[in-house]
């Protein structure tokens, strides 16, 4: 079972790489767009029509995303100098505690974000100006706090696994 684990872990991590080199190159995309829309506007009075619309579903790709990778890296910003300070039996619990609200959060949004992306598909609604579909930058939403879903569900099971191992590990060292 740990090998399955590590797989997973690796692949995940692998996932999480390519993700940010494709949102790297989202950026500088959107950068791109926005240097010519701006060099056209002031230089020929041309301008690209919808790209500021295109620029912001690119940011909101990128923000999105990049959550997902923040939260399987666990590098999102903290306030744990109090937790830090108690012992282990407490910053085990506000582990838990704070895992268990991640989850019930990621999946309300997902669910909730599902349904308006299901609604605006159906309804066939596209933006002003790029005439892109919505449901494609409101996808974004349910994609990510569905990725944060797995996420929190897979570093639990890893964290059970780890403590079930460390366990194992204590007592056949007591025989």
């Amino acid at each position: 079972m740990t090998t399955q684990i590590s797989g997973l872990e690796h692949l995940c991590d692998r996932i999480a790489f390519y993700v940010e080199r494709i949102l790297a190159l989202a950026l500088i995309l959107g950068i791109a767009l926005n240097f010519i829309n701006g060099m056209g506007r002031y230089l020929t009075g041309f301008t690209l029509s919808g790209a500021d619309e295109i620029e912001i579903y690119i940011l909101i790709w990128i923000a999105f995303l990049g959550a997902a990778v923040v939260t399987w890296r666990r590098q999102h910003l903290r306030m744990d100098v109090l937790v830090n300070a108690c012992g282990p039996a407490i910053r085990k619990g506000v582990a838990v505690l704070e895992a268990i609200v991640m989850l019930a959060v990621a999946l309300l949004v997902f669910w909730q974000s599902l349904l308006y992306v299901k609604r605006v598909f159906d309804f066939g609604a596209v933006s002003d100006i790029a005439r892109v579909p919505t449901w494609i930058p409101h996808s974004a939403i349910f994609i990510c706090f569905g990725a944060i879903a797995m996420i929190v569900v897979i570093q639990g099971v890893q964290a059970i696994k780890r403590r079930q191992q460390a366990e194992s590990d204590l007592s056949e060292s007591d025989r």
